[in-house]
Parts: structure tokens; sequence; C-alpha cells
């Protein structure tokens, strides 16, 4: 067995240092002085997540494959700190989902007046905890770094201090998140005390050799149901999603955003690894569970999203409806079928994220652009008559709502596509017909939203005028979803690419 630390292991861990010395460095600057904190301070944290980017990207280079290729499992401190394809495709994930959050910020910041200190280095931070995430090979590494990313969200969620809604919505987070890590916590322990062991690599061997004794094994199978329980509810999936509602309106609108995507998208890689490495042994059985909280999920999230007049608890529920689309992608990889269903399963959840990352913080963008002084711009009539001030971003806006809903020629069609095809391909054509009727339903709520902004007179002649950030997070997000929506090839290729080293049956 490997020693513990084994200095040669710490190029492994590189971007997760980078990052982390950079959240430090901020942290401390913030302290010495205020003069253009506003200006230095996100475009530090940018550069942060740029150098991180970089350090990632170079293990493909230091591997010495071509364009499009990643390297191959490398193990590090003892099997707890995995380094493949799947992680680098994910860390790639969150860091531009930082960035593009962080680019969103500043104006926000000014005109809350909040301090911007600490803000920055608080998503860089918990960047760290999803980047940890992606790589963990341990149930140890696992637990450790969903906490290190929850605790910098508690804060950033009741980031203004002097907002009662965020406040009482970073409470309720707070709480909700501790039982659920309880929860989570317990299950681990079921886990690792039926096997022997919390490496993710080794839990489905052990599971193996138990079946011959012992088939059911109910113990185990209770650690694997409270596991998935814990994770339910960092992905908000019903009924495990009683916080997002709440803590999505009353956070910051570019926390909602990163929170919304960066933090389910973390969610479901541990989920992913779990399932496809440690628990594929019961994948029947969690397969129909997840099948459950796909259905409840689709259903509750789109019908309460159109009771609401409140852009943030709108898009909070179509979040929680688009975790249940992401369920579809899980369910294939659990069934006994062929190995080509369960790849497809995986690249459709890995496709699906990174797509959804970039619609919805362009969606959520939109709602920051809209604040100005003493109007908070998060209500769906406040979107009235936006084309008649700014026609691009009335645009713009469109073709995020249309991609959520799944209409042709944008980003959402094609992960959209991969989702329902995996469910079909795995049996369970029911549930891509569930899926179907549920993305038409949300084409309800998401037409409201442009009917506002096409056909009802604005509210006031103010002119529109997002910041230098706001635009080039628009313009990043606008350019990837009708991109890759007529032309996807090179993100599939590379979701395709990047689940081989976690799917033990392709080998």
């Amino acid at each position: 067995m490997n020693p513990a630390f084994d200095p040669n292991h710490l190029r492994l861990i590189a971007p997760e240092l980078v990052l982390t010395v950079s959240a430090f460095l901020m942290l401390g600057l913030s302290t010495i002085s205020d003069r253009g904190r506003r200006i230095w301070a996100p475009a530090l944290a940018i550069l942060a997540c740029l150098t991180t980017l970089a350090a990632v990207l170079a293990f493909v280079r230091n591997f010495g494959l071509e364009a499009l290729r990643v390297p191959s499992m490398t193990i590090g401190f003892s099997g707890m700190f995995v380094v493949d394809a799947f992680s680098i495709f994910f860390k790639v994930v969150f860091l531009l989902a930082a960035m593009l959050t962080i680019l969103v910020s500043s104006r926000y910041l000014d005109l809350e007046r909040a301090n911007v200190g600490e803000y920055y280095s608080l998503i860089l931070f918990a960047v760290v905890g999803m980047m940890f995430m992606a790589s963990a090979g341990d149930l140890v590494t696992i637990f450790v770094s969903i906490e290190t990313m929850a605790l910098a969200f508690y804060v950033l969620v009741g980031f203004l201090k002097a907002n009662r809604k965020s406040n009482e919505a970073a409470l309720k987070y707070f709480l909700l998140g501790g039982f659920s890590t309880g929860i989570f916590l317990y299950g681990l322990s079921l886990v690792y005390g039926t096997t022997s062991t919390t490496s993710l690599a080794l839990i489905g061997f052990s599971r193996a050799r138990m079946a011959l004794a012992s088939p059911e094994a109910p113990i185990f199978i209770l650690g694997v149901i409270l596991v998935t329980v814990g994770l339910g509810f960092k992905i908000a999936a019903v009924p495990f999603h009683m916080w997002a509602p709440d803590a999505y309106e009353g956070a910051p609108t570019p926390v909602t955003a990163f929170l919304s995507t960066g933090s389910k998208a973390a969610a479901f890689v541990v989920l992913a690894r779990l399932l496809a490495m440690s628990f594929l042994p019961l994948g029947d059985r969690w397969a129909t569970l997840l099948a459950i909280l796909a259905v409840a999920s689709m259903t509750l999230g789109n019908v309460a999203a159109i009771l609401q007049d409140n852009m943030k608890r709108m898009l909070a529920y179509s979040s929680i409806s688009h975790a249940g689309y992401v369920l579809l992608g899980l369910v294939a990889v659990g069934l006994k079928g062929s190995v080509e269903t369960r790849e497809y399963g995986l690249t459709a959840v890995l496709l699906y994220l990174l797509i959804y990352t970039f619609v919805n913080i362009g969606a959520f963008t939109l709602v920051i652009a809209l604040k100005r002084e003493q109007v908070a711009g998060d209500r769906v009539a406040d979107f009235a008559g936006l084309s008649r001030r700014a026609p691009w971003a009335a645009f713009a806006m469109l073709v995020f709502l249309l991609s959520l809903a799944g209409i042709p020629a944008t980003a959402g069609f094609i992960g959209k596509w991969f989702l329902f095809g995996a469910a079909i391909k795995a049996g369970y054509a029911w549930l891509a017909v569930v899926a179907v009727i549920n993305s038409a339903i949300s084409l309800y709520y998401y037409v409201r939203v442009v009917v506002n902004m096409y056909i009802r007179a604005p509210e006031d002649a103010e002119r529109f005028a997002p910041s230098w950030g706001q635009r080039a997070a628009l313009l990043a997000c606008i350019v990837f979803t009708l991109l890759f929506g007529v032309y996807p090839q090179p993100i599939i290729a590379f979701a395709e690419k990047s689940i081989l080293d976690l799917a033990p049956w392709a080998s």
C-alpha cells in the first residue's frame, strides 16, 4: 500500500493549492485598504480562476495527449484523491461557473453597499470544496469537501447582513443543511460498517463478496438510501428541496446563480461516482429510487414554478425540475443493461450539467442587470417592456428561457435529447414521456416572462445599462447556448471521453 503522504502527490492537488492560496491572499489584502477594492478584488479573483484553470488543463499537456484528450486515472494520497478525465471535466465547469459569477457580482455588490473583501474569497473557497468533491476517491474526502463547499455557501447566502430575507434564507439553509449532513454522515457510517472500507473503488468489490453470504444486506441498503437522501438535499431533489426557494430568493442574486449551478453540479459529481463505482451491485434498486425522485422533482418543480411571480423563486423551482431531468441519466447507469446504455447515461449527465451552467447563469445575469437603486429587479413584472428598452437583452433572455425549456437550436435541446434518450435506452420510456410532458408544462411559465418582455409596456423609462462584467458574462452565455445548440459535437466528444475512467464496466 502507498504511504499516506508522498511529496510527489502534491502535484495532483496543484490546482486546489493555487486556488486556496489565492483565496487566503485575497482575504488578507481585503483587510489592508479599501482603495480600488471594487476593481482589483474581482480582477484578482478572475486571475486566480484562470491560473487554476491553466493548472487543471496542464494535466492534459503533461500526459502528452492531443486536443480533447484527457489523462488516464491517477491516484494519490492512498486512494483518497483521484485525477481522471471525469474530475477534470467538472473542475473546468466549476471554474467557468465561478468566473461568470464573479463577472456579474461587482455592480450588484456596489448597489447593495456590501463589503466585497471576503465575498470573492468565499466564492474561491466554495470552488476548492467542489474541486475536491470532483476528485474524491474516498468517503472521508467526500465528506470533508462537501462541508468545505457548504460552509462557504452558508455565509454567502446570508452575505447581505442588513437584508432580513438574506438572514432568514441563510438560517434556513444552515439548519436544513446541518440536518442533511447528519443523515449523509450516518449513511456513510453504515456503508463503512458493512464493507470495512471507505475507498470508493473497494466498496463495490466488498459488497460483491458480501453478496455470497448475505444477498440482501439490509444495513448496506439503508446506508445507500441515507447517502442518496443526503445528496438529494444538495441537488434540491423532491422531497429534499424545502430550502431551495427561500435560499434562492433571499441570497444575493449572483450567489443564487452560483448555488443553482456549481453546487448542484458538485453534488451530482459525488452521486455519479458513488453510484457508478461503489453502489453498482445494487444498481437496479437505486435506479428505481432515482426514477421516483426524478418524477417527483420534475412534476412538483414545474407545477410550483407556475405560481411564482418572483423570478428567483421561479428559477428555484425550475432548478428543482432540472435536477429531476439530470436524474434520468443516472437511472440509465444503474440498470444491468448494455455498456453502451450506461456510458450514454453518464455522457448525458455531464453534457447537461455543462449546458445548464451557462444557460442558468445567463438567465440570472439578466435578473441581476435589472437591479437598480430601490428596485430589486427580481419580479416577473420587472421584465415588462424589456424589448423596447434593450432589444438585445430581451433576445438573450428569450434564448435562455427557450434553452431551459429544451427548444431546438439551443444547447438545452441537446442536453434534454441525451437525457431523454438515456431513459429510453434504459427501458424507462414512460419516464421519458413524463419528462417531455413536464418540459411542455415549463413552457408556460417561461413564456410568461417572454410576454412581459415583448408585449407589455415598460413600467419605467430608465435606461437598461448593465456593467461591463455583466455584458461579458451575457455574451459568453449566449454564444455558448446558440453555438452548441447548432454544433454540439465538441462538447459531446469531451463528455464522452470524460466518462471512460469512471465506467469500470467499460474496461
